[in-house]
């Protein structure tokens, strides 16, 4: 099960459960301002999961505003930006000269450090993903990033994100951990698509370098487990040169090449490392290599350990 932090207010006393609220919202948003919009007791819940680089935090509570009345430049503020998806309730939010209403099956994304507001008009239940600043490297963020559109195809690009989320919020209890990275992959790869979207570029157009990067990692976890995924099958589908896939990821910590290795050898370490003994040859072929040999060379070389070794000490008692 995937690991998380919960927290509510339902053990405070109840005068003292719209300051036990607020505490909860700034351990994870920062200086917030926290208002109670109508008398009754603030029963809250808030459960935290990491999702690879990203955090999602499922939110229940009554009506409430939530605001930021001063720039901020504290850590992590300063490193997040904060993608909000509406599941039930309906709300406003506002920043700068913008302001949305949300209803069930919206988003926005916005830039925490900067003032805002959100208006929370009856008891809501949503979906909060903090995303690090440098996943988005290369777009231009917009003050505030909504699912509001008029174009069909960019509705449809947008409306695919929010049912992606909605789904998501649904399954994380009961997700491995093992699943973060490809699952935080996938919501960056939409995002990106819907601000490429917003700068009025095409979707599918490769020359935008960041949107390509993002294209190319969903293709890589979606064809993972395909011995013949290689740098020639990804560029046929991203209709783009070899060459232009390598200079795309120069600004990454490794090459696309490798970057495809990294992650089977990942999923692999995560196969292994989960209860049930599995055979090393069984999980290699899985996820896409071709010889047990090769698998346990490279295994080593990553992790420091042969898959063996590895096994054997995952399956060794923990110590009292």
């Amino acid at each position: 099960m995937m690991d998380h932090q919960y927290f509510t207010t339902h053990g405070e006393h109840l005068a003292d459960r719209a300051a036990a609220w607020e505490r909860i919202n700034r351990n994870y948003f920062g200086d917030l301002g926290v208002d109670a919009l109508d008398d009754g007791p603030v029963d809250a819940e808030l459960s935290a999961f990491n999702v690879g680089p990203l955090r999602m935090l499922r939110i229940c509570a009554p009506p409430h505003r939530v605001h930021r009345e001063r720039i901020c430049s504290e850590l992590p503020m300063d490193a997040l930006y904060k993608l909000v998806l509406q599941l039930k309730g309906h709300a406003e939010i506002r920043q700068g000269d913008r302001s949305f209403h949300l209803h069930p099956g919206d988003w926005s994304l916005y830039d925490p450090r900067v003032p805002y507001s959100v208006t929370n008009f009856e008891r809501l239940d949503l979906l909060v993903v903090q995303v690090p600043r440098e996943l988005l490297r290369g777009f231009k963020v917009p003050s505030l990033h909504t699912c509001e559109a008029t174009a069909s195809s960019v509705v449809g690009l947008y409306a695919v994100l929010s049912s992606f989320l909605r789904s998501l919020s649904e399954q994380l209890p009961g997700l491995p951990n093992g699943v973060g990275q490809p699952l935080s992959e996938t919501v960056i790869g939409l995002l990106a698509s819907t601000l490429a979207a917003y700068q009025g570029e095409a979707s599918e157009h490769a020359t935008l370098p960041s949107v390509l990067r993002a294209r190319v990692k969903q293709y890589v976890h979606a064809h993972l487990a395909e011995s013949d995924l290689s740098i020639e099958r990804i560029a046929l589908a991203m209709r783009c040169s070899k060459r232009y896939l390598h200079r795309v990821f120069e600004d990454e910590n490794c090459s696309l090449d490798r970057y495809i290795w990294q992650t089977r050898l990942e999923r692999c370490h995560a196969d292994l490392s989960a209860p049930g003994r599995k055979m090393i040859s069984e999980v290699a072929f899985a996820w896409g290599f071709n010889s047990s040999a090769h698998f346990c060379r490279m295994f080593k070389s990553h992790f420091g350990e042969a898959p063996r070794e590895f096994q054997r000490r995952m399956a060794l008692p923990l110590a009292h």
